[in-house]
């Protein structure tokens, strides 16, 4: 079932799922009891062991895992490298297939344990293959450099002993790892390899799946035309399966062809195709088994303007495969962003913003594994390798020849050589400065991606500071309109003071919208912006002077915060009670550095009123002594009050690190 599995990979989650689904169904139908596998031969063991991996239901999962590791025990003991790869391979399945691992560093852990022990062998047949699922199991995890160093070493050994079975599954391999890493001629050139070989064999299933291969990689290629050529050849082959193979695979086919159908704009035919692999679907597995074909039908509503029906069908799909072993990161990636551009079409920026940055997460994480495996030292040096023994080959030729010739040609034969070699050195640096520019390229175009995409951000995150800012003004509005409605001087007071506040938190988002950095406010303007709105609020313009005397100085957004609402609450104080019986006044605010690394801030706010007087009686609710109170411990700091020719406030706290 594991060879089955590797075959698909190429292929889009829903289509992986389909397969799977299939695999478990038909082996369930002749799902047995557990045997006692130690009454057997080991050789037999492993057999059975395998059989009942590919039968797990989740129910004996554990029970398979515990006869696997005595099975390693025996085999230990019999000190045989070939039965002991064996047993890890098994175990590597097992892990691959129970629902309860699908652990990938433990899948790769055991399938390299097993190549090890084959490695002792003389068995190239086993040491081919076993390079070949270690690759695979790279691939799997996006370590595509890697992956290809382990191909390659297969190849190399499979070709030595002529094993064109494993020849041509490891040229699938290098094609949907070439298609991973968007290295789109190399994969069809692979992909071409392996169809001309299924063809010749008349092995109709893995052709299919080859086929399918092929249309993804011209699909990807911006070739729709020729992706449904090969989508409908696969289609005309399915009647050559077994009948209980066909029901399944044409389901599987034809949201093949639907998404050829969707490159080509054909959205009528490709929503029909979409339907008809889903319901099949939903009448085989049930309806949450069924999510993960909901993708096409919601990509097709999108593409035809359709945002609400869309989103349903897209939030099922990433819901379903978000946490899944098996997706394909590009395909998972395009959902994600069709489904944040349905919620920005339908006016909702908070989630079109989460879904496009977990969208964005994915195909940052894809580019940076594709820039490793762009052009792989191996793959030169196995080419190189074998035009080195080509031109080695020719030389002893033309040696043996020159014993055989006159003299008169020795001179002719050297000079060949000579101009062969110039020529390979030519043509071999010319190939690498085509490899490093196309390599710069790739590289260019990722950045400019990346930077398309950082703006996109901003651009998000200005927007929803703006509606922030926004909500504020409509409260602080609101409690204008409540406040006029009112006749109690001191719920006026109190109406006010909570305007103030809020207008205090609305001109910190006015500042990040407005501003070139999102992430952190300059204190001087914010002062005096706010101290502006405090006064007219007062009605004491040309009465109160604000003094903001400080140098520039930045915080993050939400130090910002409790420090504009300190000072909201120490100025307010100061307009209500500093200059009662006095015509003119000064307020003085500023924020500056002190301590032997300047790590800690000091807040000072003073007036040059009347001063509190001792044994006057508490004024106001003590709301705002409260929340001064509560923001001074949340910021770590400490406050202190001085009455001497008016009030004068200091706080002093740690100063935060700027993002």
């Amino acid at each position: 079932m594991r060879t089955l599995i590797k075959t698909c990979l190429k292929l889009p989650p829903c289509l992986v799922c389909l397969m799977l689904f299939c695999q478990i169904f038909y082996a369930q139908q002749d799902k047995i009891k557990l045997p006692d596998f130690q009454s057997f031969p080991i050789d037999t063991a492993l057999v059975k062991l395998a059989d009942a991996i590919n039968q797990m239901d989740g129910g004996n999962d554990a029970q398979i895992k515990k006869e696997l590791w005595n099975t390693l025990h025996r085999a230990r003991a019999m000190n045989k490298p070939k039965l002991l790869g064996k047993v890890f391979k098994e175990l590597a399945n097992w892990h691959y297939l129970s629902i309860s691992s699908e652990n990938k560093d433990s899948i790769y852990f055991y399938d390299n344990k097993a190549l090890q022990e084959f490695l002792k062998t003389e068995d190239k047949e086993l040491i081919s293959r076993a390079y070949r699922t270690v690759g695979f199991d790279l691939d799997f995890m996006q370590r595509y450099a890697e992956a290809e160093v382990q191909f390659f070493k297969g190849l190399k050994i499979a070709q030595t002993i002529n094993n064109q079975k494993t020849i041509n599954a490891i040229h699938a391999s290098l094609s949907n790892l070439y298609g991973n890493t968007k290295d789109y001629t190399s994969a069809l050139n692979y992909s071409k390899m392996v169809v001309s070989a299924y063809e010749k064999e008349e092995n109709t299933h893995p052709l299919i799946r080859a086929l399918l291969g092929q249309s993804d990689i011209y699909l990807k290629t911006g070739a729709p035309e020729e992706a449904l050529k090969a989508v409908n050849k696969a289609l005309a082959l399915i009647p050559k399966l077994p009948e209980s193979y066909q029901k399944s695979e044409t389901l599987n086919v034809k949201a093949w062809r639907a998404r050829a159908y969707r490159d080509l704009e054909r959205y009528d035919e490709a929503l029909s195709d979409f339907e008809f692999s889903w319901n099949g679907m939903r009448e085989k597995y049930g309806d949450e088994m069924a999510n993960g074909w909901k993708g096409g039908i919601g990509s097709i509503y999108y593409l035809q303007g359709k945002y609400v029906e869309a989103i349903p069908y897209l939030e099922d799909y990433v819901a379903h495969f978000k946490e899944k072993k098996v997706y394909s990161s590009e395909e998972l990636k395009d959902h994600y962003i069709w489904l944040a551009k349905s919620y920005k079409a339908l006016n909702q920026p908070d989630l079109a913003f989460t879904y496009l940055s977990e969208g964005k997460d994915i195909a940052i994480n894809a580019l940076s594994q594709e820039n490793k495996a762009l052009k792989s030292e191996l793959r030169v040096k196995y080419e190189t390798e074998q035009k080195d023994e080509t031109i080695s080959s020719q030389s002893d030729l033309i040696t043996q020849q020159q014993k055989n010739q006159l003299l008169s040609y020795l001179a002719g034969s050297l000079l060949i050589i000579i101009l062969g070699g110039l020529l390979y050195a030519f043509n071999k640096n010319k190939k690498k400065n085509l490899q490093l520019e196309e390599l710069n390229n790739n590289l260019e175009n990722s950045n400019s991606q990346l930077a398309k995409r950082h703006k996109e951000n901003e651009l998000l995150l200005k927007e929803i500071h703006h509606r922030v800012k926004n909500n504020l003004e409509i409260v602080s509005s609101l409690l204008a309109l409540q406040s006029s409605q009112i006749d109690d001087p001191s719920v006026q007071a109190a109406m006010l003071s909570s305007q103030n506040r809020v207008h205090s938190m609305g001109i910190i988002h006015q500042k990040l919208y407005q501003s070139d950095h999102l992430t952190s406010i300059e204190m001087r303007d914010y002062f005096m912006n706010l101290g502006e709105n405090i006064r007219n609020s007062f009605n004491a313009e040309g009465k109160i002077n604000i003094d903001c005397d400080m140098p520039d100085l930045v915080l993050d957004v939400d130090t910002a915060i409790s420090v504009g609402l300190i000072t909201n609450e120490l100025m307010t104080n100061a307009f209500k009670y500093a200059f009662e019986g006095k015509q003119e006044g000064t307020i003085k605010v500023n924020l500056t550095q002190q301590g032997l690394n300047n790590d800690k801030l000091v807040l000072r706010i003073s007036d040059d009123g009347i001063g509190k007087i001792s044994t006057a009686p508490i004024k106001g609710t003590g709301f705002g002594t409260m929340l001064i109170d509560l923001l001074t411990k949340q910021l770590n700091g400490t406050i202190s009050y001085q009455i001497e020719n008016g009030t004068k406030v200091s706080m002093v706290f740690g100063k935060p690190t700027i993002p």
